[in-house]
């Protein structure tokens, strides 16, 4: 390589590292906080199948409770798949961010959640199931199994329902990022009962479950 073209070669590095760097730091604060809503958000995604998933003790989908840690400790109560779950639950799950409005180091991002109706779902699951506890049936999944059994039918049902649910809901809400002294920007979602809501098709979650599980005593 003579000097012309070694001159060029290093010109055309320097010009690849000045577009980098440029567009880096014109990336804005509003950009960066709903990338960071973007990122917690992708984690709500199903993956298409299970060979495109990492080992559990690093893979996002797999890792956590989702940040919902009341609604995991009372399906956990019933032995209820905590992956199973979110996979039925989140099948027909999107989401699209919109506006973000930066004040210092917050920001209001607004996000539009589509997905079913866990309520929906949880009620409609709880109608076959009063029609199976009439059932002699009921009796043998009871004896056999007790409530957590019992539980275990019930839910069955609201995956069935959740996969078959065609009227999707969808809710808008304002979700509250931080920035950190070093300049990046976080979104944690736990504890946020609005955002919850929206992610479960407009449900009020716990709600929900406990009506579910009451369902059971009678049985």
């Amino acid at each position: 390589m003579d000097n012309r073209m070694r001159l060029r070669a290093v010109a055309a590095g320097l010009l690849t590292l000045v577009l980098v760097v440029g567009l880096a730091a014109c990336t804005s604060d509003e950009d960066k906080a709903k990338k960071a809503v973007s990122g917690v958000l992708d984690g709500y995604v199903v993956p298409a199948d299970d060979n495109q998933r990492k080992k559990p003790d690093d893979d996002a989908w797999a890792s956590a409770n989702f940040g919902d840690e009341a609604t995991m400790g009372v399906l956990q109560t019933y032995g209820v798949d905590p992956d199973e779950w979110h996979r039925h639950c989140f099948s027909h799950f999107s989401y699209e961010v919109g506006e973000a409005v930066v004040e210092d180091k917050s920001a209001a991002v607004s996000v539009t959640v589509t997905n079913a109706s866990l309520a929906g779902a949880v009620e409609a699951a709880g109608t076959d199931f009063a029609a199976f506890a009439q059932t002699d049936e009921v009796q043998t999944v009871s004896q056999e199994g007790g409530r957590p059994a019992l539980f275990s039918k019930l839910v069955q049902g609201v995956y069935d329902h959740l996969g078959a649910d065609e009227d999707l809901v969808s809710t808008t809400v304002s979700l509250t990022c931080t920035k950190d002294d070093d300049g990046t920007w976080t979104f944690d979602p736990a504890g946020n009962e609005e955002f919850f809501s929206a992610l479960y098709g407009g449900s009020d979650v716990l709600a929900g479950l406990s009506a579910a599980a009451n369902d059971t005593n009678g049985a």
